[in-house]
């Protein structure tokens, strides 16, 4: 459905949703202009940024006085790719005992605003929004730690920092302090090396996106047993060398795993018997089946094959077999359980069996041609 965009600037807009905040508390059938009436509860002033020009990339045109009725009904604002530098304003005034700037905002996206650092949130920014559920500020400059006042936001749900500069060890606090009600936390695409032991106490976590960072182990208790409504993990693209058996406390809820790009060379015995509910398993361009006692191909070409008479059964455990059958030669896909997509491709394993498989392909092809030309 096509929604058009309104075409009025900013002020205009407030002004109008202030004058609608203002007919919705005190209805007065005597000055009804036929116009909605009801209070307008959402705001998109995405890809704004010339707007912003004067304001200096700060929000301040948004937080005049004669505007506070409209942002008093405000659920969701988005300021997506505004050209902000600062959101100084939104923050806790000299007098404390004043109601903060979003009393009802739920959802926030900040994102795509490249130069919002920590240095852009004031340490009072958390008090403005008492009932953020949703804060999305992907794309933006945050880091290297998360700033203290957005891990104070107390009631948050999802949170999206996606292709920030967030650099080490994730923040302990998350978990145990800090974001205990999240459901999604979107950390793709920044340089985190490591995660805190709080993740494994978050008990209504459903989806973890750690994409492209530079995270070699995990916690020992992450996933875990308290983390039983987990339904995604992704974890591809860092620098995983071996998975932890607590991943099969999640087994029964946990319908996708994204382990592909990373440095994983088994997988643990008896795993894939507790992930029960899996429907994606993506194991792609890790190093399962590479052998120390490889050998160099018998062409000279340097490729390494593996000596055991069956690669597959070496480098993938029974339950894996059993369960999901082996990779296809030319796809690396294992298609032995019905519904549930599981990728090996790119891997030393089933590189050697695709190699095997051209190699078996081309010696039927010369045999049928000797056959043809010795009946012809």
């Amino acid at each position: 459905m096509f929604i058009k965009k309104d075409a009025r600037k900013i002020p205009y807009i407030l002004e109008d949703a202030t004058k609608r905040a203002k007919r919705a508390s005190c209805p007065n059938p005597a000055e009804d202009d036929g116009n909605d009436s009801g209070a307008v509860e959402e705001l998109k002033f995405a890809r704004r940024a010339p707007e912003f020009l004067h304001s200096n990339h700060t929000v301040s045109m948004l937080l005049q006085p004669r505007f506070k009725p409209a942002l008093d009904n405000l659920t969701k604002l988005s300021l997506y790719d505004c050209g902000l530098q600062s959101l100084a304003g939104i923050e806790e005034g000299p007098d404390a005992s004043r109601p903060p700037l979003f009393p009802k905002l739920e959802e926030i996206d900040l994102g795509r605003n490249p130069k919002l650092t920590n240095d852009s949130l004031p340490e009072s920014f958390h008090t403005q929004f008492p009932n953020l559920l949703q804060l999305w500020m992907d794309d933006c400059s945050i880091g290297p730690s998360i700033p203290e006042t957005m891990l104070r936001c107390g009631r948050l749900e999802v949170v999206r920092l996606t292709g920030n500069k967030l650099e080490g060890r994730l923040e302990e606090g998350i978990g145990l302090r800090f974001w205990r009600d999240i459901r999604v936390l979107a950390l793709d695409g920044n340089k985190l090396t490591a995660l805190g032991r709080g993740l494994g106490r978050l008990r209504h976590l459903e989806k973890i996106h750690l994409r492209q960072n530079n995270i070699s182990e995990l916690p020992g208790n992450f996933p875990g047993t308290s983390n039983l409504g987990l339904k995604m993990i992704g974890l591809s693209s860092n620098g995983l060398s071996a998975l932890h058996d607590s991943f099969g406390d999640v087994g029964a809820c946990l319908t996708e795993l994204y382990l592909n790009g990373n440095e994983l060379t088994t997988i643990p015995d008896g795993l894939c018997g507790k992930l029960a509910g899996l429907r994606t398993f993506n194991l792609a361009h890790n190093k399962i089946g590479d052998s120390e006692d490889a050998t160099p191909n018998d062409d000279g070409g340097g490729d390494e094959v593996m000596e055991d008479a069956d690669p597959v059964r070496a480098a993938l455990p029974g339950d894996f077999l059993e369960r999901f059958g082996g990779p296809d030669p030319v796809t690396g896909l294992c298609a032995g359980e019905e519904g549930c997509t599981v990728r090996l491709e790119g891997n030393p394993l089933t590189e050697h069996l695709k190699r095997r498989h051209v190699e078996e392909q081309k010696r039927m092809a010369k045999e049928a041609a000797m056959e043809a030309e010795s009946t012809s």
